[in-house]
């Protein structure tokens, strides 16, 4: 066993994508108020958030990921880290994440990082049980938004913005992990009897292509179209005012995303086709972060409305370089 083991079972690499979860909210909630010792906080709370939420998850689909030839060089299915220490990675990152909470910011937004910790859990044990239960992680992600709201300001003036950009994450965690996550697995879920939402809605393979449903497409398309809703809400609202530039960066990147959907919604499912779904789910995710940061740009300033893109960019490259030594992470 070696730390590059244990930073793959954490799947350490996607932790500065989490971060800016909270942060969205506390930037909604306290604009050019927020300084670098709270940046900081957010940073210890979400990594340790992330690690306990994805090696809980690595434990629990053991049974499946066992079964699948795909996923065999994770480190829980190759035996490179013992359960033990997987067990122990979840009750150290769980301890952190509370007590630091409660030491920050006091015991109301504990009990919201507690509520975020229950949703994630019923992920974790239900994904690939009930089908719909992706709608957990994504409540788990609005709740981290919104706990980055409440360390701001308490727990009675969250700002309108700051729901909505709750409602954005909800929209792209339901996105990744129903509609990228789903298409992905879905011959090993299939075959392993999960019930995910793809297979809840008719999705099939034969022969290697893929055999899409009408409610399917209604399903997918409708995420992309709250998504993009809830970017125009705030200035119908006067919530914020969206300058020219804000308007052309935001159009240039949901164009962005819109070209990516053939590649994660493939026509053909074989492995290649299973990386390119990998990496335009990760391009996809830049520009929704890229999106939220442009909306924030009139409370927050540049400098940190630019942290909603670039940190998780500079995060993922420098840890999977570090972690996998390529460019993008081989389990």
């Amino acid at each position: 066993m070696t730390v590059r083991e244990i930073l793959k079972l954490s799947r350490f690499h996607a932790a500065g994508a989490v971060w800016i979860v909270p942060l969205s909210g506390a930037l909604a909630q306290g604009g050019r108020a927020i300084d670098p010792l709270f940046l900081l906080q957010l940073l210890v709370i979400s990594v340790a958030a992330y690690v306990f939420g994805v090696v809980t998850n690595e434990i629990v689909d053991l049974p499946f990921d066992k079964k699948n030839r795909s996923v065999s060089t994770k480190p829980l299915v190759s035996g490179t880290v013992p359960m033990s220490t997987a067990i122990g990675l979840v009750l150290f990152s769980g301890a952190v994440g509370a007590c630091a909470v409660f030491l920050f910011w006091g015991l109301f937004p504990l009990l919201v990082y507690l509520l975020c910790t229950i949703m994630g859990m019923m992920y974790n044990f239900l994904g690939k049980k009930v089908c719909g239960a992706d709608v957990f992680i994504a409540l788990w992600a609005a709740s981290l938004c919104f706990l980055g709201a409440l360390a701001v300001s308490g727990p009675y003036s969250i700002t309108p913005l700051a729901y909505v950009l709750g409602a954005m994450w909800f929209f792209r965690l339901m996105f990744s992990n129903s509609v990228s996550g789903g298409l992905k697995d879905i011959e090993s879920d299939r075959k392993n009897r999960g019930r995910t939402i793809p297979i809840g809605l008719g999705v099939r393979v034969r022969k290697g292509r893929m055999r899409y449903t009408g409610i399917w497409w209604v399903y997918e398309l409708g995420l992309e179209v709250c998504f993009a809703g809830a970017i125009l809400l705030p200035m119908y609202m006067g919530m914020v005012e969206y300058s020219a530039l804000q308007t052309v960066l935001i159009v240039i990147f949901i164009g962005i995303m819109a070209l990516t959907l053939p590649h994660i919604s493939p026509r053909i499912l074989d492995e290649p086709s299973r990386e390119k779904i990998k990496r335009f789910t990760y391009l996809r995710e830049a520009m929704g972060f890229g999106i939220m940061g442009i909306m924030l740009l009139g409370v927050a300033g540049w400098e940190r409305a630019a942290l909603m893109l670039f940190v998780p960019l500079l995060w993922f490259a420098i840890w999977v370089r570090l972690i996998y030594r390529s460019r993008l992470p081989t389990i």
